[in-house]
């Protein structure tokens, strides 16, 4: 039986040299740093990513003594501003505050200039009204999330 042999020889300069480390993957808490780390990296490293980069951002509803109503997180990206979340409080539903968010949204992406706004919703009752308001429909996706049919919303703005 034939053994293979290797000859060892002391690294030289512009080697790489392998050193066996331990590396573990987490899922990290909200409060953490990693965000900002990584977009930071991103940017740094990626070509066109100033305009790649994701910003999020939230907006906050509250009423006349500071108590939050509702909120909306959304993101932006190369122009693309993107709803992530929006959600409003049960006991103060039906009364245009999601809708305010909307257009609170549309402002700040305006400012940001951004090209497009776009959502995920598994809610679509309100289309007719969205529709009016210059969203559009993009697409319909059966068996998304949680086995649900969810909808792509978009609007263009005006350049």
């Amino acid at each position: 039986m034939t053994y293979a042999s290797e000859v060892f020889r002391l690294p030289q300069e512009g080697d790489t040299v392998k050193v066996e480390r331990q590396l573990t993957i987490r899922e990290m808490d909200e409060g953490e740093e990693f965000s900002a780390w990584l977009n930071d990296l991103t940017e740094r490293y990626e070509e066109g990513a100033a305009d790649e980069a994701i910003e999020e951002r939230h907006l906050v509803l509250a009423d006349e003594i500071g108590e939050w109503i509702g909120g909306l997180r959304w993101s932006l990206r190369g122009g693309v501003a993107q709803i992530i979340d929006i959600g409003v409080l049960p006991r103060e539903r039906r009364q245009g505050h999601a809708h305010r968010l909307l257009a609170a949204f549309e402002e700040r992406a305006v400012e940001q200039e951004a090209h497009l706004l776009e959502f995920w919703t598994d809610h679509i009752g309100e289309e007719d009204l969205l529709g009016a308001l210059g969203w559009r429909r993009v697409t319909r996706r059966e068996g998304y999330i949680g086995g649900r049919t969810w909808y792509l919303l978009e609007k263009r703005l005006d350049s």
